[in-house]
């Protein structure tokens, strides 16, 4: 099978090679989501456009963000990754990836590996940490973080928790690009999936318990099933 493995014309995915590693990994770092993570990694190589949905959007929404940070270096973190999509993402967005510096999260240490081989492949100034993103003890001081379906993965119970984590890593001009594929009934088919949002209604409610205001919201809709996305800017009320 000849797949095309460049999402971008700066940071092309190697996604036959991510997918050896997940199967090298795996076994030995997974506990409960080894499933997920091949399954992830075999539909992207086949499919043939594996860029996120809405990938066009949230490139627009970064670069949004990084006219809003200082003009010194500015701190990126990805709160939850499943693999190189999101940091490919983020660096495509970025005009000067010098003054960039992207910290990349996940309880798992099977996608942070990938992300790590991304790195070094295209130089780019990555640290990697294995934790739960609403960990109490947790600090990630940041410009932007970016939060792309991670609560999907997440009990209800603990949602709270995690954007009060994000909101108090905000720097004091800081953002939070948020994104989260709205669902249109009982349609989790996949045990990784612990909680799902039908409409953006309670998700705004979330934001508001734990002081985070929006700056600006997109609900994009995809192109096939009853589904779309909620997108938001989100800042320290």
């Amino acid at each position: 099978m000849t797949c095309s493995l460049e999402t971008t014309a700066r940071f092309p995915e190697d996604l036959a090679a991510n997918l050896r590693l997940v199967e090298a990994l795996a076994p030995a770092h997974c506990s409960g989501c080894m499933g997920y993570h091949l399954a992830r990694a075999r539909r992207r190589l086949k499919a043939g456009s594996p860029d996120a949905l809405d990938r066009t959007e949230t490139i627009q929404l970064l670069r949004t963000c990084l006219g809003q940070a200082s003009h010194g270096a500015v701190d990126i973190v990805i709160a939850g990754v499943g693999d190189t999509n999101l940091l490919a993402t983020c660096a495509e967005a970025m005009p000067d990836l010098a003054k960039v510096r992207f910290t990349v999260l996940d309880r798992c240490r099977t996608p942070l590996v990938l992300c790590e081989a991304f790195a070094r492949r295209h130089g780019l100034n990555v640290e990697t940490s294995q934790v739960e993103v609403g960990a109490p003890d947790a600090a990630f001081p940041a410009d932007i973080i970016l939060v792309h379906s991670l609560l999907r993965f997440l009990p209800r119970s603990a949602h709270r928790a995690v954007m009060l984590a994000l909101r108090r890593w905000l720097k004091p001009e800081g953002m939070i690009l948020f994104s989260h594929r709205l669902m249109a009934g009982d349609v989790m088919t996949e045990s990784c999936y612990l909680a799902e949002y039908e409409s953006a209604g309670p998700i705004l409610n979330l934001f508001q318990e734990v002081g985070l205001q929006v700056v600006s919201s997109l609900e994009p809709v995809e192109q096939s099933g009853p589904r779309h996305r909620f997108l938001a800017l989100l800042k320290q009320g």
